[in-house]
């Protein structure tokens, strides 16, 4: 920057965006999150740029930044490192009709619940749980659960809204809220990484799986575009930032675990050749942070995380970051599973069966909002999506078939806990059957 004045300005514009971003994109009670845009027509844009943008002291503001006491360090990576816990890449898929009959009868009826109550005939996927907004998350979630059941009609409407709705930023990446009841109805412009990660990694497999060049490249336009966006080397490793606006924090970054959807990078690699190092990277370094940034006993990954420059992560102190455990930190467990991580004596699964020792019984309440490092449990419940996750736990850790009524129709669930309910299916069928 050519100024002093000038950071501190963008630093402040940039901090007021990202305080409205953070309250509105974390969860609800109700598993609740994202939004998305207004229809506007945009190409996917693909320009060569740098594979891995590093983290600049001259464009990030230190306001806010608080940094706790509790620290988990990693030792920094080097070329020759074994990566302490290994991806598998994806199975190359069966042909469509084979992968059809392997569906079996529980799966289908939750896609088919799903796809009544929360996908509208335009292809919008309803966030029910958060006043009927959309997302990027939502929209990604809906792109990745109709390849992955076969329904290319489904995936065709969840696609053209997409398109023409969300892709209205100048980077090639979605915006990520969308009110139907606001003028203009793209109510937040930032971005979101885990909903353009889903997209990307459902847009390959659409064009893998259909044999179609539009959704091949559709794909790799978008994966270039996260990749010269908000992957980022900090502290000797790769980082995603859970948006393009808001967390980098001079000399430390924000992220959120979560927001890493693992079993995406290998597919990722392939589709977007330029940055296979990268997503090849990504994936390798990923599951040692999963698996090891966690807090408090048990320790449980937190919502959000603070990256210092000498490599220790810690919890946030900022009242837009809650040190928690919750609504989003669950899919750590599932995206680890889901990407070939199955080592049942993983310190992260062997804490989370004991935070949930029931089990998965659909009328247990159970720990899910923890606070942290202290372990307070904050908020019990019996929501699906926990249950799901909670069943697939129990099935790595003891070896055992999650119950069935688990990951069975809810009607009460919202459009977050379907879809956690459904992936744990989907993440179970193709890395573990046994656990259905």
């Amino acid at each position: 920057m050519s100024s002093r004045s000038r950071v501190i300005s963008l630093a402040v514009i940039a901090a007021i965006a990202f305080a409205v971003w953070a309250t509105t994109k974390s969860r609800t009670p109700d598993g609740t999150a994202e939004a998305a845009a207004q229809p506007a027509p945009r190409a996917l844009a693909a320009a060569a740029t740098p594979a891995v943008v590093p983290v600049s002291s001259e464009a990030v503001s230190s306001e806010g930044q608080a940094i706790a006491k509790d620290r988990t360090q990693l030792p920094p990576p080097t070329p020759a490192d074994t990566p302490p816990v290994q991806t598998a890449r994806a199975d190359t898929p069966r042909p469509e009709a084979d992968r059809k009959a392997g569906l079996d009868a529980g799966t289908v009826a939750l896609w088919e619940d799903w796809r009544q109550r929360f996908l509208t005939p335009e292809g919008r996927v309803i966030d029910t749980g958060n006043g009927g907004i959309s997302h990027s998350e939502g929209q990604g979630y809906g792109l990745l659960l109709s390849v992955l059941m076969g329904d290319r009609a489904s995936f065709a409407r969840i696609w053209s809204w997409t398109y023409t709705t969300l892709f209205v930023r100048d980077d090639g990446m979605m915006a990520w809220r969308y009110d139907p009841k606001a003028d203009p109805a793209v109510t937040d412009r930032n971005s979101a990484s885990d909903g353009d990660i889903l997209a990307a990694w459902a847009l390959a497999e659409a064009g893998r799986r259909w044999s179609d060049d539009r959704y091949r490249e559709a794909a790799a336009e978008l994966a270039a575009a996260i990749r010269r966006t908000v992957i980022v080397e900090h502290a000797g490793r790769l980082m995603v930032l859970p948006g393009q606006e808001g967390f980098r924090r001079d000399p430390s970054v924000v992220v959120n675990p979560a927001y890493w959807v693992l079993p995406a990078f290998p597919v990722l690699a392939d589709i977007d050749p330029d940055g296979a190092a990268v997503w090849n990277r990504l994936a390798a370094e990923t599951p040692a942070v999963m698996a090891a940034v966690r807090f408090g006993t048990p320790a449980l990954p937190p919502e959000w995380v603070v990256a210092e420059p000498d490599g220790a992560f810690t919890l946030p102190q900022d009242p837009n970051f809650p040190a928690a455990f919750g609504y989003n930190a669950v899919r750590v467990p599932l995206y680890l599973a889901w990407a070939g991580v199955l080592d049942p004596a993983l310190p992260i699964y062997v804490d989370l069966d004991r935070l949930w020792p029931a089990g998965a019984a659909r009328i247990t309440d159970r720990p899910q909002v923890v606070a942290l490092p202290d372990g307070r449990v904050t908020e019990r419940g019996s929501d699906a999506g926990f249950r799901a996750v909670a069943g697939l736990v129990a099935c790595i850790v003891h070896d055992r078939p999650m119950p069935a009524d688990v990951t069975a129709v809810d009607d009460d669930a919202s459009y977050y806990a379907a879809s956690l309910t459904l992936m744990v299916r989907l993440a179970a069928a193709g890395r573990k059957p046994a656990c259905l």
